[in-house]
């Protein structure tokens, strides 16, 4: 097998500035691994731990230590896939970190609900052409997956309209490389303004099979959650937006079911809004009800 290590990357579908990062830090643990004579082919468990142990001693905290640690279980990754090593023993090793605040602000059920449907209302006046009135009919819709499928704008770049099972009431998510892909129940609220901005595709002919042709999707959501903010100041983003579904989800489902209509590849990411949301609720409490 021939395939350098950066084309190899490249074919997983790390970026370029991924891959100069993951250089970085190879670089780094290759020099420590000459200066203690360590055989990189023949990489001990033990091995590992005095790497993290070193870089601990260098004043790293445990979060760049984790990156570091990705790159090299990359690099491992590679060469096992060359085989020219059996075992990864960078991959056995997991680094606790402190949970970190998801995001804060979170709306219940009902605020994004109530955005979602007065945002669909917008008075005829403020349609002063066909252009604007089909961005506000593609902007509804956009807005009716973030409130109700919890998906980011990444998601929204990748749909495809055939993605879109109005018959089924569903809805097909395609996985990313740091997303799992998914099949979500679509809400009533969404059927009509995406049967009617589904028909306006197919009327003016687009040659994209993409549900929102375009480029900076991130640009178009942010343009749209601008518009959302006039009305309701508490958004702040499409991340808070994400993180309200997600723990408004964990309310009502298993974690499991959370972590499959997320889109999370590890039962970790979902817990740590589970673990928010046990936060928020105690320092609700000593809000209200202080101790002494």
């Amino acid at each position: 097998m021939k395939e350098s290590f950066v084309t190899y990357r490249r074919r997983k579908g790390y970026s370029e500035k991924s891959i100069k990062v993951n250089d970085s830090h190879l670089r780094r643990f290759t020099e420590w691994s000459i200066q203690e004579s360590i055989d990189l082919y023949n990489l001990t468990y033990e091995n590992a731990l005095e790497f993290i142990s070193n870089e601990r001693k260098r004043g790293l905290l445990n979060q760049s230590i984790v990156r570091e640690l990705n790159s090299i279980r990359i690099y491992y990754d590679y060469l096992i896939w060359k085989k020219q090593i059996k075992d990864n023993v960078i991959s056995r090793i997991q680094i606790r970190q402190a949970p970190h605040k998801i995001v804060s602000g979170m709306l219940s059920c009902g605020q994004l609900q109530s955005i979602y449907l007065n945002y669909q209302k917008l008075p005829q006046w403020e349609k002063t052409s066909k252009t604007t009135e089909r961005l506000h009919q593609r902007n509804s819709v956009i807005l009716g997956l973030l409130i109700y499928q919890g998906i980011t704008s990444g998601d929204i770049a990748r749909l495809e309209i055939s993605h879109v099972k109005l018959l089924e009431g569903k809805i097909y998510i395609p996985s990313s490389r740091k997303s799992n892909a998914r099949n979500l129940e679509m809400q009533a609220a969404q059927f009509s303004t995406l049967q009617s901005y589904l028909n306006t595709l197919t009327t003016e002919n687009r040659q994209s099979a993409y549900l929102f042709p375009g480029k900076k999707h991130g640009d178009m959501v942010a343009s749209l959650l601008k518009q959302v903010k006039r009305q309701y100041p508490q958004v702040t983003d499409a991340r808070q937006i994400r993180a309200s579904v997600i723990m408004n989800w964990l309310k009502t489902e298993n974690i499991r079911q959370v972590q499959y209509m997320a889109g999370h590849k590890s039962i970790r990411s979902t817990e740590q809004y589970r673990s928010q949301d046990v936060s928020n609720l105690a320092r609700q409490l000593e809000l209200f009800h202080p101790l002494g």
